[in-house]
């Protein structure tokens, strides 16, 4: 009885957190991507975040990602940086209104794939799946959280629908669903992790219809943290209201691009910002670059610094004799 009550207990626990692997948090996932069209008739977008899970150590940094929309692929594509966070080749996540143009989009809810084909065996695809959903700039949204609004506790909720049953709060489901009828998007912002993103969508969908419930509205649009398992757990805790702070701002600019809010500058625990990181900088170390431009940067960077040493040696040259360059700091 106890090996059948262990492994039961095994079973429960590795459906639970789907998504992410043992101790280790090494699984990928992609939040939902917003496009919305401007009077003007271009297409503007929200950031696409997606990561690819960590199956081994090889280092595919620079390695491109496919994007199929509706299972068709698209003439756009992103690369990997170091930590296998997919980026447009500057480093932002944001595609431009002509890229946008042509996947081809169909008005209201599309599938997305990001795609990674292993670079030495053809055979092997890695591959997280998303949602990306066009938009009128005149849609009406309604923000809805998840843990604490739709289940009735912050962890218990999404653990006791995997345990076979369900722990939301009455009602919630057909109050959505209705508010969803009366023509308002649904939009689910949650500091869960992004591993946990497709195992969520599925608890979304799965809630609801026991006892002739109508369950959740078919379409709706989900953004979680851009975080793995275990530093999702620390924004829920310290700083979910500037989480969902930075990403609802991002959203606000899609439909008022003339307003005064601005979109976020400093680096926020939970959202990856939409900028492209700056030559030179720490960031721009972990982001791939094609080699001739690679060897350029490196190029500059002696010329500049040509002659310079290191902290560590001026400051040993300053503590010398007084012979040696100094720093303007």
């Amino acid at each position: 009885m106890k090996a059948i009550a262990k492994r039961a207990a095994q079973s429960a626990g590795s459906s639970l957190w789907a998504g992410t692997s043992s101790w280790a948090d090494s699984g990928g996932g992609a939040t939902d991507v917003i496009v919305v069209r401007q009077p003007s008739g271009s297409l503007v977008c929200s950031s696409f975040h997606a990561q690819l899970p960590k199956l081994s150590k090889q280092n595919f940094m620079g390695t491109q990602v496919q994007i199929f929309v509706n299972n068709v692929p698209t003439p756009l594509s992103m690369v990997l940086d170091k930590d296998l966070i997919c980026c447009f080749e500057d480093g932002s996540y944001r595609a431009s209104a002509e890229e946008l143009e042509n996947m081809n989009l169909k008005p209201g809810r599309n599938s997305i794939r990001y795609e990674m084909i292993h670079p030495c065996n053809n055979d092997r695809r890695y591959t997280v799946k998303a949602e990306i959903h066009l938009w009128s700039i005149t849609d009406r949204i309604v923000v809805v959280d998840i843990d604490g609004t739709v289940t009735k506790t912050d962890v218990a909720g999404f653990g006791a629908e995997k345990l076979g049953y369900e722990y939301i709060h009455a009602g919630v489901c057909e109050a959505v669903s209705s508010i969803s009828r009366s023509g308002y998007r649904i939009l689910f912002l949650t500091s869960r992790a992004i591993t946990l993103a497709a195992s969520t969508r599925e608890f979304l969908r799965s809630i609801g219809l026991s006892n002739g419930g109508t369950g959740m509205p078919d379409q709706f649009c989900l953004l979680t943290t851009t975080e793995r398992f275990l530093d999702s757990l620390v924004v829920g805790v310290r700083s979910a209201s500037q989480f969902k702070t930075a990403a609802l701002s991002e959203l606000l600019l899609l439909f008022s691009p003339d307003s005064q809010v601005s979109a976020p500058t400093e680096k926020v625990a939970g959202w990856r910002l939409d900028t492209a990181p700056i030559p030179g900088s720490s960031k721009w170390d972990k982001v791939w670059r094609p080699p001739g431009e690679a060897e350029d940067d490196e190029a500059s960077n002696a010329s500049t610094h040509g002659g310079v040493s290191s902290g560590s040696d001026s400051d040993k040259a300053e503590r010398g004799a007084g012979g040696g360059a100094t720093s303007d700091e």
